[in-house]
Parts: structure tokens; sequence; C-alpha cells
């Protein structure tokens, strides 16, 4: 039996944007309306956009509405003004509520970020579901409920009339992301919001639009070919090469030939990590956002994967170097190491410096014994503006590094603030010191011999030079006005036959005041299929995990485990954890569970059938008196037959 819930109402958000007036649950009935409840710096809700936007445009012109509300994790992020650049930054056509004090967040029972929420036209809530979706299964759901509503006679004829808010005009620049030095002395600038690249002179004056403007993925002459936010560049053997972030590839660009060329990635987004070296043209990426050339490779940013990857432009082979997938802030081992959304790279003799952007953390990744150390930097949901000994400082956000001779420039990107930190080596402590202040949201830095600084100033659209606390913006001549819009939309991909019965969501509830004390402990599914069914002995039970909140202080040693039912109505999965000493009496974490399983009838144990759920999990962090143990009843739903 399941419940029937209705959707709360949309009230009492701070403000509602791209759209010209707010809206409420009760306007919106006949609909089928999808909030995706998000925050601008999460790299797993960027990638759920491009999903939302291919709903939008295959169902243009049907009862369906999508709204984004901005829930925001840094202080930052809850500001109206910056919030609306991101709308502009990200393309996003949907209206957005800005839920700034979590109020709908609360109310509709959100737990992380991405997660997405479902509402029928009738107004109750179809399903809720954490992560990044898949598009197809989504596209399944949502046309079952259009279906269904239809036949009800409860679907609205037509969508609502919203007007949205235009982007306005950023000139040759449009947040633009990052900037390379080539040897030449010239630069590459990645306007990332106009989706291209321009090379200029050190006095603005444009030689080359790389990339017609519009976004997609297409090789060829610099004129046709298409980008999708490109992000940082390197410079190895005559040719550059580019993070191109949301087409989930790396390009090579011949500046002599004039042309582009995919080296790795296919062009959708990856769902797994290669074994070892992989080719790189078959290995699909998840945002790579930085590069940085190193004897015979480059160091890849890999944002969306939580790490540091290596790819070897002659071979054509990728793999991962550092970081094991778990988002987190953990040092040691390169192997065992975790990071969070690495998103600039700087290389000094053999140490290469990170931006660990959701830890507010600058790294260090020694090449050579592969031993990471962070600099400055406590965790995910540590940050601020703070100055002094390193352990006491804080950053916010930090997209960009620059390695000096005198420690790390750092594009302190919330804070909007040039930062300077100490490397000591070893054991020894840095310090940071605040060096410029007034940017807006900068994404990189890049530090010349003679001290002059280059930063991409990404929300106010403009490349500064700075020279002894001078700033000096790089007025640009010559730059091609870009074309605008996607490449080909009216192609959509083949879509996958799937069912949309899979995308199923259970919350557990944990009872009050039992949690897990620090150190190693576990986490126990008791399943119970349902009457008339059981889990066949021998069968798989398989069950993929994900710490959807707190994975600073919440980790698992596996992400995966396959376990052979041992037969009956009720089997025990036991999931191994490590809990770290939480910075106060009771955090609140959370484990995200994709379940596979066979559930076969007790009379006909021919007759079996496969069973898929994905639950949440929470998992209540004690600084003192907590178990080793918590044990949660899941009863299995009824399968279709």
């Amino acid at each position: 039996m399941s419940l029937t819930i209705h959707a709360p109402d949309l009230d009492g958000a701070l403000a509602w944007l791209n759209t010209d007036r707010p809206l409420s649950m009760r306007e919106l009935r006949g609909n089928v309306v999808i909030l995706d409840f998000w925050t601008y710096c999460c790299i797993n809700c960027m990638h759920v956009l491009p999903i939302l936007r291919a709903i939008e445009e295959r169902h243009a012109s049907d009862p369906l509405v999508v709204i984004g509300v901005h829930s925001g994790k840094f202080d930052a992020e809850r500001d109206p003004a910056r919030i609306r650049e991101a709308i502009d930054r990200y393309d996003i056509a949907h209206p957005v509520a800005v839920d700034d004090d979590m109020t709908l967040w609360s109310r509709f029972g959100v737990r992380s970020w991405p997660t997405l929420v479902v509402v029928r036209p009738d107004g109750t809530i179809a399903a809720v579901a954490p992560g990044e979706p898949d598009l197809d299964v989504l596209e399944a759901f949502v046309q079952r409920e259009l279906d269904l509503a239809r036949k009800k006679g409860s679907l609205a004829a037509h969508p609502p009339r919203i007007a949205r808010t235009a982007a306005a005009d950023a000139g040759p620049l449009r947040y633009p992301g990052k900037i390379t030095r080539l040897p030449d002395g010239r630069l590459l600038i990645s306007d990332s919001g106009h989706h291209r690249l321009l090379l200029c002179n050190a006095n603005g004056d444009v030689h080359a639009a790389i990339g017609s403007g519009k976004r997609g993925l297409r090789d060829g002459a610099f004129h046709e070919a298409a980008f999708d936010d490109p992000q940082g560049a390197a410079f190895y053997n005559g040719a550059l090469y580019v993070a191109d972030a949301r087409n989930h590839a790396i390009r090579r660009v011949d500046l002599d030939r004039r042309t582009v060329l995919t080296v790795a990635g296919t062009g959708e987004l990856g769902r797994s990590l290669p074994e070892g070296r992989a080719l790189a043209r078959t290995t699909a990426l998840r945002s790579p956002w930085d590069l940085v050339a190193h004897e015979d490779s480059l160091f890849v940013a890999m944002a969306g994967t939580h790490q540091i990857w290596r790819f070897f432009p002659d071979s054509g082979e990728i793999e991962v170097f550092a970081g094991s997938g778990v988002e987190a802030l953990v040092d040691g081992e390169r192997t065992q190491s975790a990071w969070a959304q690495p998103s600039g790279l700087a290389l000094r003799g053999q140490t290469l410096y990170v931006a660990d952007s959701e830890t507010s953390a600058v790294r260090a990744l020694d090449l050579q014994s592969g031993a990471v150390r962070t600099l400055v930097g406590q965790g995910l949901f540590d940050f601020g503006h703070k100055d002094g000994p390193a352990r006491e400082a804080r950053l916010q956000h930090a997209l960009g590094v620059a390695a000096t001779a005198d420690g790390i420039l750092v594009a302190d990107t919330y804070n909007g603030a040039i930062r300077h930190v100490t490397d000591p080596g070893g054991s020894l402590e840095g310090e940071v010191r605040t060096l410029l202040t007034g940017l807006h949201e900068p994404g990189a830095i890049v530090a010349t011999c003679d001290g002059t600084w280059l930063i991409a100033d990404t929300n106010a659209h403009r490349v500064v030079r700075v020279v002894a606390g001078h700033v000096d913006p790089i007025e640009l001549q010559g730059a091609p006005t870009p074309d605008t819009g996607s490449l080909d939309p009216s192609a959509p991909r083949a879509r996958r036959d799937v069912s949309a019965e899979g995308w199923f969501t259970a919350i557990l509830e944990l009872p009050p005041g039992l949690g897990l004390g620090p150190g190693d402990g576990l986490v126990a599914l008791r399943l119970h299929a349902q009457p008339g069914l059981e889990l066949s002995g021998g069968s798989p039970v398989r069950i993929a995990l994900e710490v959807s909140r707190r994975s600073d202080l919440l980790l698992l040693p596996s992400t995966v485990h396959v376990l052979q039912a041992s037969g009956g109505a009720t089997q025990e999965v036991l999931i191994p954890v490590t809990v770290k000493q939480p910075p106060t009496p009771t955090v609140e974490a959370e484990i995200v569970a994709a379940l596979r399983y066979v559930a076969c009838d007790v009379r006909d144990h021919t007759a079996c059938y496969p069973g898929h759920m994905d639950i949440r999990i929470p998992v209540r962090l004690l600084a003192q008196g907590g178990t080793g143990r918590i044990e949660f009843r899941v009863p299995l739903p009824e399968l279709s037959v």
C-alpha cells in the first residue's frame, strides 16, 4: 500500500527569479511539476541541468513545469543576485525559487543536493529522488504521469504562461572561466559562457576565436567547432588541450592548422571509472575542469568524480591518478586520498597544487611520492573568510590556484578575493593572507615571472591584469560576435526503452537518540520480502552506495557490496562504515543506496522477478555515547509480475 501525500505549497521563498511572478502549487494544478533542489556550486547539480533541459525541450507543448529550488550551501550562494548570475551562466530557462533559509528544503523533507521531487497534476507527490537521474528513466516516468493524468481528466490543456527574464548582453566575454598563458606570451581565455576560446596577445588584441559560440560537441575548423562551457587548458607538444567541462571531454586545439579534435571522452556523462589505463577516446568522463602539463602527460582536475586523472596525449590513454571517488577531504597515499570537486591546478617542481572547491581547500600532491596533504581547509562544511595560521584560516569555494616562488595564489571565488598561502612543506604549518578583494567570483589566476597577475573575474565578464595591487581590465579588441543557441537542438539522441517503475525511493526513519560513534561501525539493513515471496537462496543481492550528506565525516570503505541471499523472506545486508570525530555533539548524515535483488514465489520457485529500489538511509553521528551498529527494517516493494 502506498501513501498519498500532497505536495506542500511554495510560499516562503525569499525571491523568485527567471519568472514574472511567484508560483504556487494551486496555480500549477493540472501540470506535472518537477522541483529541482540544487545549489549552484554543486557539480552533481550541474549534471542534472542538461537532463532537465532535455525534458523541457521534449515536452515544450505539454503541461509540464520545471522549477528550480535553490537552497544554498555556501553563504555567498544565498544572494539572489549571485543566483541570477548562475541562472544565466548555466543557461537555465525555468523559474527558480530562492530558498535561502531552507524553508522549502525542510518542508519537502529534502536531505541532499541534488534532489528531484515530481508532483502529479492532482497535486500529490509522485516521487522523491536524490542524486543524478537517468534521462531516459526520468523521461519514462514523466511520460507515464502525463498519460495517467490525461486518462483521468486531471491534465491541463496547455502549460501555464510564464514570462522568462532575458539574460543581459555581457559584451565580448561571458563568464570567462580560466586563463592559460602560452609560451610565446599570448593568452588563451576560456570564454565559457559563449562556449568558445579566445586567443589574444597581452594587450587584448584577439587573434582567433576557437569555436562558433553554439553550445555542443563538434570537431573541425575553428569557425565551426563547438564547445560546452570550456574551462582550463594546457600547452603540450605544440598544441593546446582544453577541458571541455559540460561536454565531459578533452579537446585538442591545433593552432597551426586551426582545427579542434576530441581526444578524450565520449560526450556522455561517465557513470563508472576506468580500471588501470584505458583508451581515452572511448572512456566517458565527468566534468573535467582544469589541466596542467607535466613531462609526458596532462593532469586533469576531474571535478565530477572528485579525483585527479592523468591523460597521456601521445598514446591516447587515460587513468585515475589520485582519489578514491568519495567526496571528502582525506590526505595520505594518493589512491586512498579523497577530494571534493577539484577545479584548479598549478604545478611547481614535482608538486601539484589543487583548488579543492567543495572543501574550500588548497591541497598538495607530491608527484614522486604520491603523498597528498592539505595546506588550508577542514572539510565540506567548513568555510569562511579568515586569515592567519592555516589551521584557523578559511576560504570559500576556491576555483583557481597559481604557484609562485613564495607560495600559492588562490582565486578565492565566493569571497571575491585573491589569497596567498605559504607552503613550508612537510608537517610545518603555513599562513594565509588576503591580497586583493572586490572581485566577482574569480575563477582563475595566472602569475607571470615579473609578478603580474592575470585574473578571470568571471561574474564581471572580464579579464584583469594586476600589477603591484593596481587592477587594470584588459579591453578585448577584435573578438567576433559569437553564434548563439545549441547545436542541432531539434535532433535529440535516441531514447532507450526503459520502464518508469524503477524510479522509486524509500526514506528510512532513525529513532531519536540512536547514532554511530567515532570509529568503525555497521549499518544493517533487514530486507523483508512481500507475503508470498522470498529471496531465493543463492540469488544475487547487490547494493551500490553513496554518502549524500557529510561525506567528510562518514566514510564508506567500499561503495558496492554483492552477496548471495541466504534464502527465505528476510535477508540482512551489512554496510561497513567509518565515522570520523564529529565537530559537534550530533551531526546528521545520509547514505543513498541503490538495491537490486531477485524475489521468487514461495510456491513456484521458477517464478522469479528482479527488484530495484533506491533507499535514503539517515545516519546520525554522535561525538559521544554512540553505538557501533544501527539497524533498519526495509520492506521490499511489491513487484509487478
